[in-house]
């Protein structure tokens, strides 16, 4: 994995778990907040995603290159976008893989 690969998935997985963070805000239930911020916790602490977390960010990363391909293939977005979202799912694959953490049979 190379340094750019441990850059873009750390990226993304910050992202993911501020997304997830700030939606459980905005729903308001303190389970879900408190949840949200156990995750970023682990993943701030120690680098760590805990229970079904991998499994969510590799499939929020094929939503996203899903969505942005469809959003090619409409004339909404650019392919170079599209090209940018696969390179992101590969990285986060190749990132969660190389920590242990399985991606095989996650579908969105």
């Amino acid at each position: 994995m190379t340094e750019d690969d441990d850059a873009t998935a750390r990226a993304f997985i910050a992202y993911y778990l501020h997304d997830v963070a700030a939606s459980a805000a905005q729903d308001g239930h303190p389970a879900l907040i408190e949840a949200a911020a156990a995750e970023r916790t682990a993943w701030e602490e120690r680098g760590q995603l805990e229970g079904s977390t991998p499994q969510f960010v590799y499939a929020w990363a094929q939503q996203t290159s899903i969505s942005a391909a469809q959003d090619a293939i409409d004339g909404r977005g650019s392919r170079e976008a599209w090209q940018q979202s696969k390179r992101q799912l590969e990285a986060v694959g190749r990132w969660l893989t190389a920590h242990g953490y399985p991606v095989q049979g996650v579908t969105k």
